[in-house]
């Protein structure tokens, strides 16, 4: 880009010297205190009102006697009136034209260096060279500046002034979803705060990026926010809106290749290709290797409604996500579908059983502090097994599902359930429901009657019984019940079901019957 220096503001300095405007001496003062203040309206009494483009104030001016001109200013809710002396009287109509003769001269200079400053920058991003331009913006406007996109990451970053040359942590800039004044030819602004240690005290004043799709990213300045002045915010303003039509148009390019991505990874997951060769070719000219092992994830908020007035939080929460997996792994593969997420986690080479939970948790790790929708419990997630071809991804995200569906019903606090640890409810989940209703009646029928004209519970002592390996100490902790009132309980039920419980045949049919009990729990009605 060419060098370009702002033009000068319309200040209330520059009308004054312009229509040769003497202050009264008992005004002075005042005068000079209000010189640099911007003008945004200008009222001549009785002729027009002149208003430009920019942010500043509102100005009338009208004739007194003796040649007096009165000046009054409304800054925020006060009027202020100063008294000039016209060093070359004319009459009021001349004088007015006079002003708006140079009103016009000096709004065509700016609205020319303003054009000249937008071709520039657009044809920077025509001829492809992103927003590299940012590195001429800090001599424009005169300190740092940066460029972040939607999801806070840096752009471009023009630093050396008060800021090093490369980023440095700051506070996330908030997100508003109200609709920017499409009307206002100012940059909407507001202030922020650094982070990093030593660099807390330098101003930062951020400008949103603002459109008809919300905030899609924010330019930050190094700058107080009274320090910038109003034609800075209009040179700001063009900024922004040339930078957000090029963001606007790497959405759509991103979010068109997204959809040509699902497609495929839909076809993927389910099935859909005639062999393994036609998988690693064409996930090839997306940049993936399905010639590797993935881990196959599945992520749920528990509860949530893909229908709700949460969705646009659940969405950002996807979007959020994905950036910090790609971060740590740059070729995960992260994909939304009916309120779930679905994670592909490449890896080097097959890895042994017991090595999967430990390894999938570390993939996760960047994640598993963010937070949920307010109100909602934290993503829960389903690991598939991992098998040494693409072929099989489509069964590895079934066993996620599955294992994301079944964790519910273990008391586990770990957040991550593997499809291989579901021991026996794997099995269950697959058979016949009438069959398993059967079962459990056969097995547990007296027990389930007594339960219902009691409130002993056996049917979850004797779960937690056998789930402690039979261990009183543990199951009595577990059941907050004293050692002697959980071996009465389990008498109780040996003489109900008539079964010996230390028998090693007895203890697995009512194991299984009562792993039935906890899976009819995610039946539907």
């Amino acid at each position: 880009m060419d060098n370009l220096n702002l033009p000068q503001a319309i200040t209330v300095g520059r009308l004054q010297d312009a229509l040769s405007l003497q202050a009264l001496p008992f005004n002075n003062d005042l005068v000079q205190s209000v010189s640099q203040l911007s003008i945004q309206t200008i009222h001549f009494t009785g002729i027009k009102t002149f208003t430009l483009p920019f942010s500043g104030e509102m100005v009338t001016l009208e004739p007194s006697d003796n040649l007096i001109t009165s000046m009054t200013l409304v800054i925020g809710n006060e009027k202020t009136t100063l008294l000039f002396e016209q060093r070359a009287p004319f009459p009021w109509p001349l004088f007015c034209e006079k002003a708006t003769d140079w009103l016009e001269r000096e709004l065509g200079r700016i609205l020319t260096a303003s054009e000249r400053y937008s071709q520039m920058i657009a044809k920077h991003l025509t001829n492809g060279d992103g927003f590299s331009f940012i590195n001429s913006l800090l001599e424009v406007f005169g300190c740092d500046i940066f460029l972040l996109n939607k999801q806070l990451e840096v752009l471009g970053w023009a630093g050396g002034k008060s800021l090093p040359m490369a980023p440095i942590s700051f506070k996330p800039p908030e997100i508003s979803n109200t609709l920017p004044n499409i009307s206002s030819l100012s940059a909407p602004l507001n202030t922020g705060q650094w982070t990093e240690k030593g660099y807390q005290t330098i101003p930062l004043t951020w400008c949103p990026l603002s459109g008809s799709k919300g905030v899609l990213g924010f330019l930050g300045l190094a700058a107080n926010l009274e320090d910038i002045g109003s034609i800075e915010q209009f040179f700001l303003h063009k900024t922004a809106t040339l930078i957000l039509l090029e963001l606007i148009k790497t959405q759509s390019i991103q979010e068109s290749e997204r959809q040509h991505h699902r497609d495929f990874l839909f076809d993927l997951l389910y099935n859909n290709f005639d062999s393994l060769e036609v998988i690693i070719s064409r996930g090839k000219l997306w940049g993936w290797n399905f010639a590797r092992p993935h881990f196959v994830i599945v992520g749920e908020i528990p509860n949530y409604d893909p229908d709700s007035a949460d969705r646009e939080r659940f969405e950002e929460l996807v979007t959020e996500m994905c950036t910090l997996l790609q971060k740590r792994q740059p070729k995960t593969i992260c994909l939304e579908r009916n309120g779930q997420v679905v994670l592909l986690f490449p890896l080097q080479e097959m890895l042994p059983q017991s090595e999967w939970h430990g390894k999938a948790h570390e993939l996760l790790e960047p994640i598993l502090k963010m937070k949920s929708i307010p109100g909602k419990q934290p993503f829960q997630y389903g690991l598939g097994n991992l098998y040494n071809s693409a072929r099989y991804l489509h069964r590895s995200l079934q066993e996620a599902r599955t294992a994301l569906e079944l964790g519910k019903l273990f008391d586990n606090t770990d957040r991550l359930i593997s499809f291989h640890g579901l021991g026996i409810m794997r099995l269950l989940h697959r058979l016949d429901r009438q069959e398993l209703e059967d079962y459990r009646s056969e097995v547990l029928g007296p027990l389930l009657k007594f339960d219902k004209d009691s409130n002993l519970d056996l049917e979850e002592t004797l779960l937690a019984y056998f789930s402690c390996n039979t261990d009183l100490n543990d199951a009595g902790e577990k059941l907050y019940l004293h050692p002697n009132t959980l071996r009465y309980r389990l008498k109780k039920a040996s003489e109900i079901l008539d079964r010996d419980l230390s028998s090693l045949e007895n203890q697995v049919n009512l194991f299984l019957a009562l792993k039935i009990g906890k899976l009819k729990s995610l039946w539907p009605d």
